[in-house]
């Protein structure tokens, strides 16, 4: 609106030179809107991104913050706006879940994280959800199949010793932890180049979840969350132009339904 109001500046004041016992806006005071609208600019453009229901958010907040209160370090009298936004969210990156969303986030990956400390912590961070996610699948697909498993044996064979052999020098060769198999996942995703900001990170994913099945079962977990509520306020507007006056005894089902596609299609 202020903006606005300053691009419209000469018919405003053209307007108020015309009406009696209202008074244009000074020099001093255009100049202060001036300043007030870049000062808070950053602040529209985060709200707009962070308000956003057709892309994943919540990894999204780590670099927005940081990337705020750089902008506001570097901006004449940014200093009260800084300590404000420090005040109200704090250090983003000692969020363990926040810096997970945002290493599996193939636009960002480590790129948010410009110090050692910081990267350390986001990398070990994610490695625990990826053994976490791992684990819950191996436990869910042992507990779907119910299927006794029996040893059948083996025919005699003069292949007997040579995979014998094999099998007892593969037995002697020191064994790689869980850890170390994750961690060797998670650096092979974040070598390559983050994709572009404005390609779609769910379909990133669609494509490359077999090359990285460790991380793409903690992406597939995290980036459904959204940073905001309003993706839910938008929602519960959608459903009241669905079920109205006149449209009341809508079954429950029939109207969720309506309403999912009134917000997917």
């Amino acid at each position: 609106m202020l903006a606005r109001l300053l691009e419209q500046r000469d018919a405003v004041s053209l307007v108020l030179a015309s009406v009696q016992g209202v008074k244009n806006l000074s020099a001093q005071q255009w100049s202060t809107a001036d300043d007030l609208a870049s000062t808070l600019q950053p602040f529209l453009e985060v709200t707009a991104l962070m308000s956003g229901s057709s892309y994943p958010t919540i990894s999204m907040v780590v670099p927005v913050i940081d990337g705020l209160k750089h902008l506001l370090s570097n901006t004449a009298g940014g200093g009260l706006l800084s300590r404000m936004v420090n005040d109200k969210f704090g250090d983003v990156f000692e969020d363990e879940q926040l810096c997970v969303a945002t290493v599996v986030d193939p636009r960002f990956k480590m790129a948010p994280f410009d110090n050692a400390q910081r990267r350390d912590r986001a990398v070990a961070a994610t490695v625990k959800a990826m053994e976490i996610s791992t684990t819950a699948s191996v436990a869910a697909t042992a507990s779907a199949s119910n299927t006794p498993v029996t040893e059948s044996q083996q025919p005699v064979s003069v292949w007997s010793k040579l995979d014998m052999t094999s099998t007892q020098s593969a037995a002697n060769r020191p064994a790689h932890s869980r850890q170390d198999v994750l961690r060797r996942e998670l650096e092979l995703y974040t070598e390559g180049a983050p994709i572009p900001r404005s390609d779609c990170p769910l379909s990133w994913w669609a494509a490359n979840h077999p090359k990285y099945p460790s991380v793409a079962a903690v992406a597939r977990r995290m980036l459904a969350i959204p940073a905001t509520s309003v993706p839910s306020e938008r929602l519960f507007s959608k459903a009241g132009d669905v079920i109205t006056k006149k449209r009341n005894r809508l079954a429950a089902t029939k109207a969720d339904r309506v309403v999912f596609l009134m917000d997917n299609l």
